[in-house]
């Protein structure tokens, strides 16, 4: 749902003579002090995690990790090392707090406890580099305590920061199959072994617990239905959230939610606004048929038929310019809920690895069904709040676009994939309820915090007049 730079928009141009309506007025004079200060409590919120996320960007500003950490080298990185560790075992500690330390069945064969299992990256770091191995155990000791884990065994992770944490982690790796235009040596770590084993363990445990949110019995019908069951259900998919009633999250932003709150909304939406259908773009290389070809002009509509003023990201950075806002790609990353971070990295994982084709084909079904209701909303709280069209116009657009979007993704995508492969079609299923239940809950986290961005601005205006 969410969107580079450009000050015009073709399909809503602006009379540049006009004032800013007095809502985008003050909004501009607003917004950039108030995101910053929800960005500095979140952080604060976060503590925790701070410390071992600084771990791993100080590792990927290496010039070779691998190497770095490779004790056969001739001169060791002894800091290095030391750091990987210390990241390894946070990530444990961490997985722990959020997933909880019981273990899974999945990791019998092995005969190992999952929580035990999730240690692995750590201990053969430990191991190989001969550090002391009690810190592995420590860090065990920890994470199974009452208070839920801890940061290299001296500080408590709260479930929501582990979970923060994990996303944060898994993003900053992900990041790196994108390409930024920035510095080269930014990407000399992407095919690290220590950062894909690191993705690896957090994604293995990560997606059993996610598989567990699901509601009851919706993964074991997706496994069990065949071809006909899967295709009638995606029918009444789109029957039913094509235009849904809209959530107790969405009904507030359309009807309660203020101008700050709108630019809040922008702020969090901009991590992944602006580089829409990024990730949408993995999954069009290959062996062509009339499949791959819907899908490819579904993003090609995204990139604006390959013209820049026309790409919706474009139309996203119009937007927040409008609103005052810093056009930068990961300008508000510290704003993003773990939730709507993901969200995100689901799709990376979807997108990275060709085996969850199906699922996220019927992911990316859902979300260009359900996509226009959503935005709907959006466009009716930015014009109720007395905001320009510029600063609200991206919806417009992709109300038209996505409701064609959705009916062509169901009928040339979803359809036609289960019945090539009728005995895995479930997956395209399992792609679709995941991406709903998913948004879902992004969707109510993303609201709790523009609840509590507009909460904070009460009461500093209120403090400001005493």
């Amino acid at each position: 749902m969410w969107i580079m730079s450009s000050t015009s928009n073709p399909f809503n141009p602006v009379d540049e003579t006009v004032l800013p309506a007095p809502a985008l007025a003050a909004l501009r004079a607003e917004a950039t002090a108030e995101i910053a200060r929800g960005a500095a409590e979140r952080f604060e919120e976060g503590r925790g995690y701070k410390e071992p996320e600084a771990l791993l960007c100080a590792l990927l500003a290496l010039p070779d990790l691998d190497a770095a950490l490779d004790p056969a080298a001739p001169a060791p990185d002894a800091d290095a090392i030391d750091k990987a560790a210390r990241l390894s075992r946070a990530v444990a500690a961490a997985m722990d707090a959020a997933y909880g330390p019981e273990p899974i069945a999945a990791a019998a064969a092995t005969g190992i406890p999952e929580s035990d299992a999730t240690f692995t990256v750590a201990d053969e770091l430990l191991a190989k580099h001969d550090v002391d191995a009690s810190a592995g155990a420590e860090a065990r000791a920890a994470a199974s305590s009452p208070a839920g884990g801890a940061v290299g065994g001296d500080r408590a992770f709260e479930t929501a920061a582990a979970h923060t944490f994990l996303q944060r982690v898994l993003y900053r790796i992900n990041r790196l199959s994108h390409f930024w235009y920035d510095d080269l040596e930014s990407y000399s770590n992407e095919r690290s072994l220590f950062l894909q084993a690191l993705r690896n363990t957090i994604e293995r445990r990560w997606q059993r617990w996610e598989t567990a949110q699901l509601p009851a019995g919706v993964a074991a019908r997706c496994a069990e239905a065949g071809l006909d069951e899967v295709q009638q259900a995606l029918k009444e998919g789109y029957a039913r959230d094509v235009d849904p009633p809209h959530s107790p999250a969405l009904t507030f932003i359309r009807d309660e939610m203020g101008p700050l709150g709108y630019a809040h909304l922008l702020a969090i939406g901009s991590v992944d606004g602006l580089v829409e259908a990024s990730r949408q773009s993995r999954v069009c290389a290959g062996t062509a048929n009339s499949i791959q070809c819907a899908v490819f002009r579904v993003l090609s509509e995204e990139y604006g038929g390959g013209r820049y003023a026309r790409k919706h990201s474009t139309f996203y950075s119009a937007m927040m310019q409008e609103a005052g806002l810093d056009t930068r790609e990961e300008a508000y990353l510290d704003l993003v809920p773990w939730q709507a971070l993901a969200n995100a990295n689901s799709n990376f994982l979807l997108t990275e690895r060709r085996r969850h084709y199906l699922r996220y084909l019927g992911a990316l079904t859902f979300f260009e069904i359900n996509g226009p209701s959503v935005y709907k909303a959006y466009l009716s709280a930015g014009r109720r709040c007395g905001l320009s069209e510029r600063a609200c116009g991206y919806w417009e657009l992709h109300i038209k676009e996505d409701e064609r979007h959705g009916r062509q993704m169901l009928d040339e995508v979803a359809l036609p994939l289960a019945a090539m492969y009728p005995d895995n079609a479930g997956e395209v299923l399992l792609g679709y309820e995941q991406e709903a239940f998913l948004g879902a809950r992004a969707g109510a986290a993303v609201t709790e915090a523009i609840r509590a961005a507009e909460a904070a601005a009460e009461r500093a205006a209120s403090a400001g007049q005493v």
